[in-house]
């Protein structure tokens, strides 16, 4: 390629002794460009959507004092609504690039009911060149930049069979390739017909999977990519949104005669452009394209070559290779009707290229995924995926995702975690391999190594919001922090502000780990307002308003028709023994609804025969529950297991009630290691209470207030008989006060924030 040759399509290093973007501004430990919207923190480089830098500008020339969301958008926005709470959004997003915790915040504050506030120190100050992140020169218009292409492409046309390359003069210092990540941007594709975007859609598919065998370096899957393209044009903000260091990013140009690929490797932070060539193939030769690039590239990376694949010098069928691109569209898509469209569209891909391995992989996935939506057919479905998946080895024995596929139909646990290690040995960047592989670990009780396994998925998937969330969960299970989680889900949100997955997750973590009642209460009501007739949102919103004192609300929330259990805790609140317990009524051992620390469906069954004075009762139901969870890991029925110990206890077998609870103690005790401090004070507490010693349970309920902890109160102050004989003691009148007294605070935030929100509308 001719040096300077489209050059101003791409970012290119700093003119020594220039001072790009102004002078920068100094914002605690941050540096911040305004005008090439990025920010430098401690922790790396972030670039910002221009809203966002628009709203951080708007808090720094008002420093220190409180700025409301209706300001910001009047001055940013100019009073149009612009989507579900872009404030929010934005000050995530600035949370992030920052590096601030909302919780402890050392930048951005949340003055609740009435806005933001900017608490750092700003400065200006102009800095030295090498400080500055270097701009991207303007884009030369499209029409001239593919003009040049077709005139290079067409007099080159009579020596097709001479492909060359070409590099700069200068070669900078490659990067250290320990933990490199890499995005490679769509190609671009030019043509009289629609044959150059087929054509660049296909290579930059080929050049991507190829790059992604490569182990050690980290490449970002087709979906966040594409996501992030489709939001903004500039290659260093999109490498900014992928957090990625370096891009690749290019051009196809078909003719009837040959196809062309002009690419360059360009360092996201500095804008160095690494590598750059071009070259010329006829078009079954595609494969040499790919192979031409990826060998630069990982040249330039001072990556080892790759060892040749098998069946890698085969040619392309580049209409099979289309038709399976749109199969793997559908693919994305969550409705059944897609998954059906992809079914036949991956058959379309085989039937045009019967030796293509990722057409079978992709019919295999796709039959799959129709058998968990339908499990009618399902049997039949996974033996064809399976079918299809052994057809895939067999064609490409080095295709791993294929092997973690496979991993997913073993029935035995060590030829899976064999199938799935093969897997990502030979596919280290398969994404869906590492969520799979994490799931497995799961629910072999192993989720410290399922967090890992997460956190490598969503480097290849940054864009994905669902890792997001499955990340904050896996969190939370391993050390309970809070902080780092509600951080992830706002990310998520910040991806998707109208995922309901995310805000219902967002919501149960400000209700149950915090005590934020107030924002639980909005988060929940955004969730229902996107996905209404949702069974866990409404009993959320139930769980919520009665921990506000409003069981109007609470009972509204279940909606006119709510099935008999989701009307227990309604029953408690009100005091009705009988009636919860009949709520509870029918479920079978084995479907027991108590998981984690909330046991209200044992609470109902002992109350109950408590009230008939017949505790043997309670005993009978529980210890087939027991019995069915045997084996199970403890912890998900801690909770379960303290009241099961209570209701030994009121039954006369003291001694074992009172083991129980030692094991319990003994459980958490062992779990708590690593955790926020007094995390499972709720637990202490109980089994405090049931081994008789008052000062302990007071103490722990103590803790378990000071953390915030303070759900279903209503029901332990006002009717666990656990807790009966202490309601008189000083220090539980006490704690209850301030509980109460804290209830009734998020009771009229809740109507302040509902009053304001009303105004902006």
């Amino acid at each position: 390629m001719r040096e300077g040759a489209g050059d101003a399509a791409l970012p290119t290093s700093a003119v020594p002794g220039q001072v790009p973007g102004g002078a920068g501004l100094c914002v605690g430990e941050c540096r911040v460009w305004a005008d090439l919207d990025r920010v430098v923190a401690p922790h790396g480089e972030t670039a910002l959507e221009p809203k966002t830098m628009a709203v951080l500008m708007h808090l720094v020339e008002r420093a220190g004092e409180v700025v409301s969301a209706s300001e910001l958008i009047d001055t940013v926005w100019h009073g149009r609504p612009m989507g579900d709470n872009p404030v929010y959004r934005c000050i995530a997003q600035l949370r992030r690039a920052l590096g601030d915790d909302p919780r402890a915040p050392r930048y951005i504050a949340t003055v609740p009911t009435k806005g933001y506030r900017l608490i750092a120190p700003v400065a200006r100050q102009a800095p030295s060149p090498t400080e500055a992140p270097a701009p991207a020169p303007p884009a030369a218009p499209a029409g001239r930049r593919y003009a040049r292409r077709w005139l290079v492409a067409g007099a080159l046309c009579g020596v097709l069979a001479l492909a060359w390359w070409a590099w700069p003069r200068a070669r900078p210092a490659p990067p250290t390739p320990v933990e490199a990540t890499l995005a490679v941007l769509p190609l671009q594709g030019s043509a009289q017909d629609d044959a150059g975007p087929r054509i660049a859609a296909s290579l930059t598919d080929l050049v991507r999977q190829a790059l992604a065998r490569t182990p050690g370096l980290t490449v970002v899957a087709d979906g966040s990519t594409v996501a992030a393209t489709a939001a903004m044009s500039d290659a260093r903000a999109v490498a900014g949104q992928l957090q990625v260091g370096y891009v690749l990013q290019g051009a196809v140009t078909s003719t009837p005669g040959g196809v062309r690929l002009d690419a360059r490797l360009v360092e996201a932070r500095s804008g160095r452009v690494l590598w750059q060539g071009g070259a010329m193939r006829p078009p079954q030769a595609v494969a040499m394209l790919r192979d031409d690039v990826v060998r630069e590239v990982l040249k330039a990376l001072d990556a080892p070559p790759l060892p040749t694949a098998p069946g890698a010098d085969r040619a392309i069928h580049l209409d099979a290779y289309r038709v399976y691109l749109l199969g793997r569209e559908r693919m994305r898509r969550a409705d059944p009707a897609s998954a059906a469209d992809a079914i036949e569209l991956y058959r379309r891909a085989t039937i045009l290229d019967p030796g293509f391995a990722r057409a079978y992989l992709g019919l295999a996935q796709a039959l799959m995924r129709a058998a968990d939506a339908d499990p009618g057919p399902a049997a039949v479905k996974r033996d064809e995926g399976r079918q299809a998946l052994e057809r895939a080895v067999a064609l490409d024995p080095a295709l791993g995702e294929a092997w973690s596929e496979l991993a997913r139909l073993a029935d035995n646990p060590a030829q899976a975690e064999a199938l799935y290690r093969r897997g990502l040995a030979l596919s280290p960047n398969d994404g869906d391999g590492h969520v799979h592989y994490a799931q497995w670990l799961f629910l072999h009780g192993r989720v410290g190594e399922a967090l890992g396994e997460i956190e490598r998925a969503r480097r290849i998937e940054p864009l994905a919001p669902e890792l997001c969330l499955t990340q904050a969960f896996f969190v939370m299970i391993v050390r309970s922090d809070v902080a780092e989680h509600d951080r992830l889900v706002e990310q998520a949100l910040a991806i998707n502000p109208a995922l309901p997955e995310a805000l219902y997750q967002l919501a149960y973590s400000k209700w149950e780990y915090s005590g934020h009642f107030a924002e639980a209460a909005q988060l929940i009501e955004r969730a229902l307002a996107v996905q209404p007739e949702w069974p866990q949102a409404r009993a959320l919103a139930r769980d919520i308003y009665l921990d506000l004192g409003d069981p109007a609300a609470a009972e509204a929330a279940l909606g006119t028709a709510p099935p008999p259990l989701a009307m227990l805790e309604i029953a408690q609140y009100r005091g009705d023994p009988a009636a919860a317990a009949a709520a509870a009524a029918g479920i079978a051992a084995a479907r027991w609804p108590d998981h984690g620390p909330q046991a209200s469906a044992a609470q109902a069954v002992r109350d109950a025969a408590l009230a008939r004075g017949d505790p043997a009762s309670a005993l009978q139901v529980l210890q087939s529950v027991d019995a069915a969870h045997a084996g199970q890991m403890p912890m998900w029925y801690r909770g379960f297991d303290a009241v099961y110990a209570h209701v030994l206890v009121l039954a006369g077998r003291r001694g074992e009630g009172r083991a129980r609870a030692r094991q319990l103690l003994a459980l958490v005790d062992a779990h708590g290691l690593g955790r926020a401090p007094d995390w499972f004070s709720r637990e202490h507490s109980a089994a405090f209470a049931v081994l008789g010693n008052d000062a302990r349970a007071l103490d722990a309920l103590g803790h378990s207030v000071a953390n915030g902890q303070v759900y279903r109160w209503w029901y332990l102050a006002g009717h666990d008989p656990l807790y009966a004989h202490l309601r008189d003691d000083p220090r539980f009148q006490a704690l209850d006060r301030l509980v109460r007294r804290h209830r009734d605070e998020q009771r009229a935030l809740l109507a302040r924030m509902r009053r304001e929100a009303s105004s902006r509308e």
